[in-house]
């Protein structure tokens, strides 16, 4: 899918290095005239590389990245207390449900439903927000497209209840699978 960044600010030091690198591919280009692109190109990429394993070995560079890290485990900590939370919610809603259904989005949110054991919708589909909202239960993004819009959607999966031990056969969730997302689902999806 071709992501399109309409607005993304560049800061000076980034064009600083583009233009850096953009010198030392031309550079390269009349330096060796008898090099295709992709050549080039692989050169390049060896020299971006080192650029950034020399800088995220600096000691700003790893306070950098153990941030990043940190706040990824904050944000998947989040995304499992939210499926706890709709595990909970759809255990109680729909008791007979074998399985609940989960669209996850760009913005954070998700979307479940419960699955009957024939892999239909069961009950209502429910939104959880991905984003602390203040006015509303949907993040602005989800509200101004339902949650709705196909191409927003990140990850999908079948979460089943209970501990591993109990989890139905492997081919029953299988084609439980195939009835709710098609026939090109596979158990590594979930």
């Amino acid at each position: 899918m071709k992501e399109e960044n309409k607005g993304l600010e560049i800061d000076s030091k980034s064009k600083d290095l583009i233009k850096k690198w953009k010198k030392q591919a031309d550079s390269l280009k009349k330096k060796h005239p008898k090099w295709n692109a992709e050549k080039v190109q692989q050169e390049m990429k060896k020299r971006i590389i080192q650029e950034a394993k020399e800088a995220l070995s600096s000691k700003s560079g790893q306070a950098y990245m153990e941030e990043v890290n940190a706040h990824l485990r904050e944000v998947e900590d989040v995304r499992k207390k939210a499926i706890d939370g709709i595990m909970a919610y759809m255990g109680k809603k729909s008791p007979e449900a074998i399985a609940t259904v989960l669209f996850e989005l760009d913005c954070g949110c998700i979307r479940a439903c419960a699955v009957s054991q024939k892999g239909t919708p069961m009950g209502e589909m429910i939104m959880v927000s991905g984003k602390q909202v203040e006015k509303d239960y949907e993040c602005s993004i989800c509200r101004d497209d339902g949650g709705a819009d196909p191409r927003r959607c990140i990850r999908k999966a079948l979460v089943w209840p209970g501990e591993e031990s109990e989890l139905p056969s492997e081919e029953f969730r299988l084609d439980i699978g195939k009835k709710v997302f098609g026939d090109d689902y596979s158990l590594g999806d979930i």
